[in-house]
């Protein structure tokens, strides 16, 4: 697993990278830490030397420190290991003492980039090839990036890869998973599983009807779902809404539980939820949002 943490200077940054160390305690993801701004020609040198002090080059440092905080030294899977001495079999049979220097088995990159925010974390989820782009933003007021106004909002609707905003910190109690039970990608189905271990919280999954018995495939689906989540031992259950009230259902959980959406090109779900509502979930849902892809 990729994950990509954009990030500023302000708290709800530092709030976002806490929850992304949990979840790579859990996937041993490899993880880019991005920061945009203003492009500057040397920020490797103090400024007491002449070079030019980034708004950002700090944070990042902070930011990484405060994410392998998170892991024990000696079993994160970040550390770089020390070098030594070892005897390895150069040929069978025959050993050599060789200096070996162990890297660290997942990656941790910290990366700033010049530019406009959304069009510079949009280009390294794809230099990336990312399967998560995770980003927080301000409580009051929407979903904002001081700065960069609907900077959330642009790259959820923009991203081809899963976006997980983290509105604020608040404790998450239950997620609300909205999946197309004729279309369901199995990679999404394992990311709802990671949040759910991450926030250690209840599962409610959201089967559509239309007024109806559902289609035995449909049925099937949903089934197979829940014996999935409960053979790893996550609290899950199925709520049928009627395809009618999907919108308001979806409005009203959205002000107590983290919304989880499946966006893949093939989802029911990206016909109902255009870029306008998309931007409007984020905006006034009081808890985290995850748009699956």
């Amino acid at each position: 697993m990729r994950i990509l943490v954009a990030v500023d200077q302000h708290p709800y940054s530092a709030h976002v990278v806490k929850d992304v160390a949990k979840l790579a305690a859990n996937t041993w993801a490899d993880v880019t830490l991005l920061g945009v701004g203003p492009k500057e020609t040397d920020i490797g040198r103090s400024s007491s030397r002449g070079g030019i002090k980034h708004p950002l080059a700090e944070k990042l440092k902070k930011y990484r420190r405060n994410f392998l905080d998170h892991f024990e030294k000696e079993e994160s899977p970040y550390e770089k290991q020390s070098c030594s001495y070892e005897f390895i079999e150069v040929k069978r049979g025959i050993w050599e003492e060789l200096y070996i220097c162990r890297g660290a088995r997942k990656d941790l990159r910290t990366v700033l980039r010049p530019g406009n925010p959304v069009k510079e974390i949009l280009a390294q989820t794809q230099e990336d090839d990312s399967d998560l782009v995770a980003m927080g933003c301000s409580k009051g007021g929407g979903c904002q990036w001081e700065g960069a106004m609907n900077l959330p909002q642009k790259v959820a609707n923009s991203a081809t890869c899963s976006v997980l905003v983290v509105k604020q910190e608040k404790q998450i109690r239950k997620i609300v998973c909205c999946l197309d039970q004729e279309n369901i990608s199995q990679k999404s189905i394992e990311m709802i599983n990671q949040m759910v271990t991450m926030y250690q919280t209840e599962l409610e999954i959201v089967g559509l009807t239309d007024k109806a018995a559902l289609k035995p495939k449909v049925e099937k689906n949903l089934e197979a779902i829940l014996k999935y989540y409960n053979a790893r031992q996550i609290k899950a259950w199925i709520k049928l809404v009627e395809t009618a009230s999907l919108e308001s259902f979806i409005s009203q959980e959205a002000q107590r539980s983290m919304m989880a959406l499946w966006m893949g090109g093939q989802s029911i779900f990206t016909k109902m939820f255009p870029r306008g509502k998309v931007d409007k979930l984020i905006q006034g849902s009081q808890s985290s949002v995850l748009l699956l892809r």
